[in-house]
């Protein structure tokens, strides 16, 4: 079989990566994003007429006139009829291929829900008539690419961040570690963070100015605390950004403090975060807020416009209502508070990393350590894979050495960041099809699934 009439399929939170069997890059890569009309065509602006359904980069330039969703959801398809026209777009628009005649590779999450992969392939088979479909999980996919069977995948995309570990080709979802916090809630607390130092970023096209604010000014700090010093005593990390209406704004300490969020999603960023908090003990308080800069309370940041029921509280911690989590501490009248970042409980990368690997049995432990894999477009960030080194090192001089440092000899830790691995679930789903192309047993035919229902994914096998 031509290897025209293979197509890989990865469906990504935020974008589609579609192409053909054994390519080295896909073919097409568009947000995964479906957008209808605002307004009726004669008072569309512009007069410029609009589809009915505009999916992709297309919405980018429209979505002033569009009401704009996301089929996926920390990577999991949530709108099966807007993925059905992302579907659609990708094989008719993108590929421009006749579905029957062609045979599709699909990428999975970890821990897909297995109705999500049922709906897949019914809708493969039922509505485009596909002649073989196959769905393998995305780590596994990750490994093949890097030309590995067994490693731990860290893949951190637009939705979702995944701790995978393969041995043999096969993943552990009992192990498998999962993070909401991946690009687009890096770039909605990057929007936070720059409203702060006073930018006004709230509309939909502001996002995705922030987004690629994002993608060309962040990194990750080697040592959060002295990069955030650094920041606070100098103006060397200051970085001038056009913005597209020629507007040029200053991006300092948010560079890192967004991305950081990968690290430690749950943390209480006393630097930025934290307020001195003044109560009106009479019925409801309000809160006036003073940003804790060193130990010393500077100026004055905002007066709430909500209150909270303020009755008789003991010293300690406790929450109270309002927009956004907060992590409160009594002092008497005084309340400190927190907002955590973006809202996330959790263990971060790090953490989810060395807990994955000290949970697998102790003869695969050092093949891990030995393989850990960045995949995803969030893994990109300047300073990660170092960053990621130290803290694992760290982890496991205190938790395993209990402090010994000769012991650390003995880890041979690499951290394996391949320069294309923005799209490395797409390229080891090149790879497989490519290999697999003409081995008929490999495929779920349509005979299959007309004979056995879903009841075919076990010819998946974890998938």
């Amino acid at each position: 079989m031509d290897n025209k009439n293979v197509i890989v399929c990865d469906n990504g939170t935020g974008y589609v990566k579609c192409g053909f069997a054994g390519e080295n890059f896909p073919t097409s890569v568009f947000p995964c994003v479906v957008g209808r009309p605002l307004l009726r065509y004669e008072e569309s602006l512009m007069e410029q007429e609009l589809k009915d359904i505009v999916v992709g980069e297309a919405c980018a330039d429209l979505r002033h006139q569009l009401d704009i969703s996301y089929p996926v959801s920390n990577g999991i398809v949530q709108n099966w009829d807007d993925m059905g026209h992302v579907w659609d777009h990708a094989f008719f628009n993108e590929l421009k291929i006749d579905p029957a005649e062609c045979k599709i590779l699909l990428t999975d999450p970890p821990l897909n829900p297995s109705k999500n992969r049922e709906k897949m392939v019914e809708t493969m088979f039922e509505k485009y008539n596909f002649s073989g479909v196959f769905i393998q999980i995305q780590a596994v996919l990750t490994l093949y690419a890097q030309g590995l069977l067994t490693g731990l995948v860290i893949d951190s995309g637009d939705g979702v961040t995944h701790v995978v570990p393969v041995v043999d080709g096969y993943s552990f979802p009992h192990l498998t570690k999962r993070m909401n916090v991946a690009g687009r809630h890096i770039t909605s607390y990057l929007v936070d963070l720059l409203s702060r130092r006073g930018y006004a970023m709230n509309r939909t096209a502001d996002f995705e100015t922030v987004r690629e604010i994002k993608e060309k000014l962040c990194y990750i700090s080697y040592d959060y605390k002295r990069e955030y010093q650094l920041g606070l005593e100098t103006t060397i990390l200051v970085k001038n950004y056009t913005l597209p209406d020629g507007r040029v704004i200053k991006v300092g300490t948010e560079r890192f403090q967004a991305p950081e969020a990968l690290f430690t999603p749950s943390r209480i960023n006393g630097e930025n975060n934290a307020f001195i908090v003044f109560i009106r003990l009479a019925g409801n308080a309000f809160i006036q807020a003073y940003p804790i800069r060193l130990g010393v309370c500077s100026c004055f940041v905002f007066l709430t416009d909500y209150s909270i029921p303020f009755p008789n509280r003991n010293e300690g911690r406790s929450s109270i209502r309002g927009k956004g989590k907060r992590s409160c501490i009594v002092m008497g009248g005084l309340e400190l508070i927190a907002k955590e970042l973006i809202d996330v409980e959790g263990d971060g990368m790090a953490d989810m990393v060395f807990h994955c690997i000290q949970e697998m049995d102790i003869d695969n432990r050092m093949m891990l350590y030995q393989h850990i894999v960045l995949s995803g477009g969030s893994t990109m960030y300047p300073g990660l894979p170092s960053r990621l080194e130290k803290e694992i090192l760290d982890r496991y001089l205190e938790a395993v050495l209990k402090g010994n440092k000769d012991g650390l000899k003995k880890l041979r830790l690499r951290i394996e960041d391949p320069p294309r691995r923005k799209h490395m679930v797409y390229l080891g789903g090149a790879v497989l099809a490519g290999i697999m192309k003409d081995a008929p047993e490999f495929w779920i035919s349509r005979q299959d699934y007309l004979e056995e229902g879903v009841g075919c994914l076990s010819k998946c096998g974890q998938a």
